[in-house]
């Protein structure tokens, strides 16, 4: 029986991470780190993925000898949106990150620049199935893998919101409850959308409304202020969850999951606005909501990516 490999990628704007998955399960010692080159030109973007599909492969077949004139390869990518990922098509612009390949078809790019080879020799790239996919959604499906049978919402609470409805391991776009496509960043919350609330940038906002937000804080150093008592920045965390909450509440009456897993940098600060947005919630929704948070996104995302090739 043939090996199910994928080469996993979780792209950012500052950093790509890659993995190397064998049947579902991270290859030890595959993890690699490589710096995300977004504001080159579209050549160097381009020919650098190759370079980094190139290496994870040469690493799997140098880890296993063995095992390489059996397996099936795949590569899937966890890429920031805007983004067309059933065409491929990457239409992030004006964010001052991959600009260069706007509006371009990545698998046909890919295509081109591909080497040839066979995937029993070492060497050159074997041809391989190349997926797309929101990293919100990814880290919500390496979550189902933990929790197959449940129906939840994750979030991602980072540079911006990324959310997904799942239920029984299935990514849901549309019923009630559920915003188009599953996406809650672009839903309308008080003057603006709901990414820019729910975000870096909407708690950096809500601290400078407070007057408490001096040069160089971020989230970590307002964090830090709130647990060592400061009561001011105690009140931007709580109001923060108060109004994840708000924005919650009828995503969650509507779809009734068992639970909400919070993920992203500002998950962080679950012990600060969870118990507000926790309050919020089971005081208009269900009282026997829970609220989860992942430690290892970035391990939730690897397994999810995985799971886009779990039935080939």
């Amino acid at each position: 029986m043939s090996r199910n490999i994928v080469l996993a990628l979780d792209v950012g704007g500052t950093f790509i991470k890659t993995c190397v998955l064998e049947d579902g399960l991270p290859l030890q010692g595959s993890e690699m780190e490589f710096p995300a080159l977004a504001d080159r030109d579209r050549e160097t973007i381009l020919d650098h993925f190759i370079s980094i599909f190139q290496a994870q492969y040469d690493l799997y077949q140098h880890q296993r000898r063995d095992a390489v004139t059996d397996c099936l390869y795949h590569i899937g990518m966890a890429f920031p949106g805007p983004f067309d990922y059933r065409q491929g098509i990457c239409l992030i612009q004006g964010l001052g990150k991959f600009e260069a390949i706007y509006g371009l078809n990545l698998l046909h790019a890919f295509r081109e620049r591909w080497p040839a080879g066979s995937s029993g020799k070492a060497g050159p790239l074997p041809d391989m199935d190349i997926r797309f996919e929101n990293d919100a959604r990814l880290f919500a499906l390496g979550v189902s893998a933990e929790f197959p049978r449940a129906r939840f919402i994750a979030l991602t609470l980072g540079t911006g919101l990324g959310s997904a409805f799942i239920d029984s391991s299935r990514i849901m776009e549309s019923g009630p409850g559920i915003p188009p496509n599953g996406w809650l960043y672009d839903q309308p919350y008080l003057d603006g959308r709901a990414d820019d609330l729910f975000s870096r940038r909407g708690i950096l906002k809500l601290a400078r409304e407070a007057g408490i937000l001096e040069t160089a804080m971020d989230v970590k150093e307002l964090a830090h202020e709130a647990r060592q008592g400061n009561a001011s920045a105690r009140g931007v965390f709580a109001e923060f969850g108060a109004r994840l909450g708000e924005l919650l509440q009828p995503y969650v009456g509507g779809y009734r999951p068992d639970f909400i897993m919070l993920g992203g940098q500002i998950s962080k600060s679950h012990d600060l606005f969870g118990p507000a947005l926790l309050n919020r919630l089971q005081s208009s929704s269900s009282p026997a909501l829970t609220v989860r948070t992942a430690e290892h996104v970035l391990a939730y995302t690897f397994r999810g990516i995985a799971r886009m090739f779990s039935e080939v």
